[in-house]
């Protein structure tokens, strides 16, 4: 360019120098180029690469830590929000550890190599055209610390809506039956409408975001312009490095317009990182102790000392517990009682008394102080938590069925089981009379948490799936409510040869389940009022024997009302 100023045109035409320098410089492009396309290739395999399988461990990870926390921690996180995280938020991290961290890369790279060659050239001048940057950085600043608040907002509206859809979709069957369609929908629109309110926002401030980037770079340019041509004129500076430092600022221009995306993404990206963190940072509550002994649970005697078990008091949310969430309210006040290995145990009280917590603290499954529980003369807290679940069998209240056959349902916990195995477990549990209803017997596909079983079908099911298993300790939480009073007799027959030799804890709604019970423990907001045998309970006349006078009246009254109903 400078030699073209000079005149030198009409020499290097004649001597023949033109045209080599052409094909030089157009080879020297060519090779740049192709430079360029290899090492942008190579960067882009190189960081997107790994920012996948980054995510993919981090998403690992984060389940893993789901599955280790207590069920304490999902009482005050609800479902969808836990799965935004899992899902959207890792989603986000990607974003962040892959375009974000290479765009940033090469605009860092592009930076320092435009920035040396343009003070090379001319110090001054690069100083003028860099005399915006630090306001706008200050602005764009500001803008990215809104974003960021805006993503995080975004990021939980996206998790209370897919609380309401989870919510919805579970409880369809209630909604139909009150007839909620309409007010279900509203609720739907109302997290919807907050959610798109919320993005609404959070585009206009990156819509922001860019303009100013492109702004910066204009008046770069233009002032760039400005004082550049008087110094061109006078002398200070050659035309050919004025050319070559506006093209380095242009080279730098694309970068910086989308810087605002960057910072943008880095936000959105940041914020992910942090809900995602929250979580891996929780605390596991429920986890082997250092001095827990490597052995397995032999005859499954059971001893309760002064056991006690709180919660917190208020509802759930989907963010960490507030001070008043951390207020506990105690649901058992020193629980006491010995179960010998072998024996039967029962369990009942009004609603509310604490039966359900007493078996999942038995089961391992809540926090409970050291010296409260032991297991074989061990304390519970003590042992290996694998040993002490593969030791226990717990039927819940509310049994949860996988979209799998129903013959894979039973074998769950033992997956070797045999078929014959499998279908003794069926048979055992009363299932078996149910088999010719399924379209395929025991290989019929159940539908999402076993949407096609009936309730009691259901229940017989989680009792068959912890009968195949065997275990030592046994425990029932209201198996049978869902049954009928035949059934249940049969199913508690059945029970019988896997009960001898192994210690039973049962809920028991029906009081007559527990006639042939070993001890019975009555509860009554938390607190162990009466214990013994069912003749005992009824000889003193206390809370079980009232409970029981109320069933046998309405055993009564059921039974005049069906000979009424007879012709």
């Amino acid at each position: 360019m400078d030699r073209l100023q000079e005149g030198e045109t009409q020499e290097l035409i004649q001597s023949g120098e033109l045209a080599g320098l052409i094909w030089k410089s157009a080879l020297g492009i060519v090779a740049l180029a192709a430079g360029v396309a290899v090492v942008r290739t190579c960067s882009r395999i190189l960081i997107l690469g790994n920012s996948r399988r980054a995510v993919h461990d981090l998403r690992e990870l984060l389940f893993d830590k789901l599955l280790k926390l207590a069920p304490s921690f999902y009482q005050r996180h609800q479902t969808g929000h836990l799965m935004s995280r899992a899902v959207n938020d890792v989603q986000n991290v990607q974003g962040l550890m892959g375009p974000v961290f290479m765009y940033l890369s090469e605009t860092a790279a592009l930076y320092a190599i435009c920035l040396t060659s343009m003070l090379t050239l001319s110090p001054k001048l690069t100083a003028i055209s860099l005399l915006p940057f630090p306001l706008f950085l200050v602005a764009a600043r500001s803008l990215a610390g809104r974003i960021h608040q805006s993503s995080r907002e975004a990021q939980e509206r996206l998790g209370q809506l897919s609380a309401k859809v989870d919510e919805s979709l579970s409880g369809q069957l209630i909604i139909k039956s009150l007839t909620l369609e309409s007010f279900d929908r509203d609720l739907f629109i109302a997290h919807a409408t907050e959610l798109k309110d919320t993005h609404l926002k959070l585009t206009w401030l990156r819509a922001t975001l860019m303009p100013l980037m492109v702004v910066l770079v204009s008046f770069s340019t233009f002032l760039t312009l400005i004082f550049g041509g008087p110094m061109v004129s006078g002398g200070a500076l050659s035309l050919g490095d004025f050319v070559a430092l506006v093209l380095y600022l242009q080279m730098v221009a694309g970068p910086t317009a989308a810087l605002g995306f960057v910072l943008s993404s880095l936000q959105r990206g940041a914020a992910a990182l942090a809900r995602i963190r929250e979580i891996l940072e929780t605390e596991v509550t429920l986890q082997d102790s250092s001095s827990s002994p490597e052995r397995p649970v032999h005859s499954g005697a059971l001893e309760v000392r002064e056991l006690t078990v709180s919660y917190p008091s208020s509802s759930p949310t989907h963010g960490d517990p507030s001070p008043a969430e951390k207020r506990k309210r105690t649901v058992l006040d020193r629980i006491s009682f010995k179960a010998p290995a072998g024996s039967f145990i029962g369990v009942v009280g009004p609603i509310g008394s604490g039966k359900t917590t007493l078996i999942r603290a038995l089961a391992r499954q809540l926090e409970i102080g050291t010296g409260q529980v032991f297991l074989d003369n061990e304390d519970l807290t003590q042992l290996p938590i694998r040993e002490v679940r593969k030791a226990v069998g717990l039927v819940p209240q509310d049994n949860f069925l996988f979209s799998r056959s129903l013959a894979e349902n039973v074998a769950l916990g033992k997956p070797e089981a045999s078929r014959e195995a499998v279908v003794q477990a069926v048979e055992a549990s009363q299932l078996a009379q149910d088999l010719p209803q399924l379209p395929k017997g025991l290989d019929t596909l159940l539908g999402e948490r076993g949407v096609n079983l009936s309730g009691g079908q259901r229940q017989r099911t989680a009792l068959a799936r912890v009968m195949l298993l065997r275990p030592k300790l046994l425990l029932l939480d209201d198996t049978l409510s869902a049954v009928d009073t035949q059934t249940a007799e049969k199913i508690l027959t059945a029970l019988e040869p896997l009960m001898a030799g192994r210690t039973t804890v049962m809920v028991a709604h029906r009081l007559r389940h527990l006639q042939r019970a070993d001890l019975i423990l009555v509860l009554e907001n938390g607190r162990l009022v009466e214990t013994g045998k069912h003749e005992q309970l009824l000889a003193s006349g206390g809370l079980y024997a009232a409970l029981y006078a109320q069933q046998e009246q309405r055993a009564a009254l059921k039974e005049d009302l069906q000979r009424e109903d007879q012709p």
